[in-house]
């Protein structure tokens, strides 16, 4: 089971963002219920560490915090994000996520954790005019919401995009 643990985006926030999704060529965005912030990726494991993994992340604990998303950036792979605001409450709850995992044996993609919001996808022949277009649209937009729960999600890759559904939901104190 391919999984991940993230925060999704309230679905007001989510219709917000897609009205602004409108048609851009070369550009494929995600679908709106897929909007979050990923706080750790798993990768592939084992359905029989599910509980061991649930165990784990019922041990984090947070306060609710808000959080603020805005300005537009990308990654080399064509990826186009939203931002999310510098954020002490969040680096916590993502460190000691990553914490828990690490001591429950979970092991998980090493990167350095940089919250985003993955707003869509292009090839690099075409990142420029897709970043200058999706840019233009969220120019001076800014969209702030409350944070009170993190899930484990899965996703199963189809061609047509991957499936996400919540596995697990996990509240703050």
């Amino acid at each position: 089971m391919r999984l991940f643990v993230a925060i999704d985006l309230p679905e007001e926030l989510q219709d917000r963002i897609h009205r602004l999704q409108t048609p851009l060529r070369n550009f494929k965005w995600e679908p709106p219920e897929r909007l979050h912030i990923t706080l750790q990726f798993l990768g592939e494991q084992p359905d029989r560490r599910l509980p061991d993994l649930f165990e784990a992340l019922e041990a984090v604990e947070f306060e609710p915090f808000n959080l603020c998303c805005q300005g537009i950036g990308h990654f080399r792979s064509g990826v186009i994000w939203l931002g999310i605001d510098e954020n002490d409450a969040l680096r916590r709850l993502q460190q000691q996520i990553s914490s828990q995992l690490r001591e429950a044996a979970f092991s998980g993609e090493g990167r350095r954790f940089h919250p985003h919001v993955t707003l869509g996808r292009t090839d690099h022949h075409h990142l420029v005019p897709s970043l200058d277009s999706v840019a233009e649209r969220f120019q001076d937009l800014s969209f702030r919401f409350g944070c009170d729960t993190f899930c484990l999600k899965s996703s199963i890759l189809k061609p047509t995009g991957a499936l996400h559904r919540i596995e697990a939901l996990f509240a703050a104190a």
